[in-house]
């Protein structure tokens, strides 16, 4: 049991790191999506809701599909934004969590024909984060926990070492995790996978996938076999290695960094988005506390430390929120053994305190620092705030931030009153409760079944409760990346148009249908993004002509709504994917041209 315990315990530090960047990623996902908010949200875009209908499945249910109107989905996406922003920073970090999961699950099913396997694993992580005590360390959470609302220098400083955290949920999140790399690999069945060893090769000859490292190391396929050996092998012994018992923690930390290399090289490779990101966020969830403490430990940190320690923070006795307001930057800035005392006890503290209406804060060398001035002083203290720090004493933030300072001191009264309602005090629970744990179990249960019943042999076969519940939490997945084996074609689309006076024009103005049209060596610029990558490869794919019908009606919406003569409205239009084919051969890749869809924009053209 205590192998087990060991194995599957988490630790706090690594569960801080997990929730600060799952925020980060899910606020870089909203900023990447925003930009074709009106494009894939609304029912102005390419999947209006009458599309989406039919489309999605009937478990998947979505907030974002209540109304077709921009304005809706600008409203959600700023909420996402706010619990994204309170979950970094660990405020009421287990509602923040809750709150983003929904708000990300719904935002998903709300346009499917756009996700990849990221997406899938970042609502996995989202959904999993609220078994978890996030707010544990290093957040606004930890900082305003009751036992410091009377001794704000009570907790040992040892309190913020190695304390591994078990329960139902971690073991259930970690093999999660190792999941996505294990049934991933089960599913690489084909001959570039297990006999040919090809598999690389192909994937980085993807015209539309590749970045240029990954078109220049296509010149080496021998290297590359040897790459597609390593993937598989990666994904095999990656997750026994990260769970093993014996010569612990290295082994743990030997399966992450060979994990970790296989997203390192996607990232350098590969066109796909924040995969590579989101995985590393998830390995980044098993960093065992042995590290953390090898790190804190070293020498140089000790020096640091015993330095920062000697930081005092003086407060007003009196104002319950500077007393909120420093433990929440010690928490964030300086160690958990730097004192926070009351002005009040150190007659020459006090006099500078009401001489300036400030704190005042007494730095390693027994200089004291007020007002803003102490404020710019201990963000320059830390990475990853020491550039705030510097911006803060430069000119550009100096003569703003007095103000502001003086305005929050005068206002003390008000700030009182709003913090007790929005940063009270509260209790710190990180002890795993019955029902979580039961929940956990539950679904632990689901997500394993759910992918054994996806390997190639089992599908069809899923018991309805393990679908219907996986699909409504969102917990479906299949990880089916380049299996069971890799796409052999590069694609893009042409889509010529044709107006009322007969003139041919191109819709899609990133290709031509033009004959002199020179097709570039590299086809990831043909797309705006790898979103709308993703999305035109499933208007080629998709077996529902509802995807190619509404591209169609969203191209004729688009030309036509513009102020146009009659004569130069779009009639008709067309969608052609072009494919090259890869050949491991070395000779000039087969293309072939085929027609998806023809779509008329007036029901006078719907026969011509």
């Amino acid at each position: 049991m205590n192998h087990v315990r060991r194995v599957f315990s988490l630790d706090l530090r690594s569960i801080a790191l997990f929730r600060i960047l799952l925020a980060m990623l899910l606020l870089a996902d909203l900023a990447l999506r925003s930009v074709d908010l009106t494009t894939f949200y609304t029912d102005d875009g390419v999947l209006p809701r009458r599309s989406w209908l039919l489309l999605t499945h009937r478990w998947h249910w979505s907030i974002h599909g209540a109304s077709g109107e921009l304005w809706w989905q600008v409203l959600l996406f700023m909420l996402a934004a706010g619990f994204a922003f309170a979950l970094l920073f660990g405020y009421r970090s287990k509602l923040a969590a809750a709150a983003s999961f929904i708000l990300l699950a719904s935002l998903l099913n709300r346009n499917g024909l756009i996700l990849q396997g990221g997406d899938n694993l970042l609502v996995i992580m989202s959904f999993w984060a609220m078994f978890l005590p996030l707010g544990a360390r290093y957040s606004i959470d930890a900082a305003l926990q009751e036992a410091h609302q009377h001794n704000p220098n009570g907790l040992p400083s040892n309190a913020y070492r190695e304390q591994p955290y078990f329960s139902v949920a971690t073991v259930a999140i970690v093999l999660q995790v190792l999941y996505l790399y294990f049934f991933t690999a089960l599913m690489k069945t084909g001959d570039a996978w297990t006999t040919r060893f090809d598999a690389a090769y192909y994937a980085v000859s993807l015209q539309h996938f590749a970045t240029p490292i990954g078109d220049w190391i296509r010149q080496f396929p021998t290297l590359l076999k040897g790459a597609t050996i390593f993937v598989l092998v990666v994904e095999f012994i990656g997750p026994l290695l990260v769970i093993s018992p014996f010569f612990w923690p290295w082994m743990r930390l030997a399966g992450l960094l060979l994990l970790g290399s296989l997203h390192f090289a996607f990232l350098l490779m590969l066109h796909i988005g924040l995969f590579p990101l989101i995985d590393f966020m998830a390995l980044s969830l098993l960093i065992p506390g042995t590290l953390w403490a090898c790190l804190r430990n070293t020498q140089s940190q000790i020096a640091r430390r015993q330095q920062l320690e000697a930081i005092v923070i003086y407060y007003d006795e009196d104002c319950a929120f500077c007393l909120k307001m420093c433990l929440i930057l010690r928490c964030f800035l300086l160690p958990q053994g730097t004192c926070i005392l009351p002005a009040q006890n150190y007659p020459l503290v006090h006099a500078i305190m009401e001489h300036e209406n400030t704190w005042v804060i007494k730095d390693p060398q027994g200089k004291y620092q007020t007002q803003w001035r102490a404020m710019a002083f201990l963000f320059s203290q830390r990475w990853p705030f020491k550039p705030l720090g510097w911006l803060m004493s430069s000119w550009v933030l100096r003569g703003a931030g007095k103000r502001v300072y003086r305005w929050v001191a005068e206002n003390r009264g008000l700030m009182g009153t709003l913090s007790s309602r929005v940063l009270p005090f509260r209790a710190l629970k990180t002890r795993p409760t019955l029902a979580g744990s039961l929940l956990a179990g539950l679904f632990f249960y689901v997500v394993t079944s759910f992918n054994i019943y996806e390997l190639p042999g089992n599908r069809g076969q899923m018991p309805e409760h393990v679908n219907h519940l996986a699909r409504t939490v969102r917990l479906d997945q299949r990880w089916d990346m380049f299996a069971p084996y890799p796409l052999t074609t590069s694609s893009y689309l042409l889509i010529p148009g044709t107006l009322r006076n007969g003139e041919q024009v191109d819709l899609y103005s990133l290709t031509s249908s033009k004959q002199d049209w020179q097709t570039p060596e590299r086809f990831y610029p043909l797309y705006e993004s790898y979103r709308w990558r993703k999305y035109l490869g499933r208007v080629d794919g998709h077996s529902n002509n509802t995807v190619r019908s509404a591209l169609g009606s969203y191209l004729c919406k688009s030309w036509n709504q513009q102020p146009r003569e009659r004569e130069t409205q779009l009639a008709t239009l067309e969608i052609f994917v072009v494919k090259h084919r890869t050949n491991t051969q070395g000779t000039p890749k087969e293309e072939s041209r085929h027609k998806l869809w023809r779509h008329w924009c007036y029901a006078e053209f719907a026969d011509s």
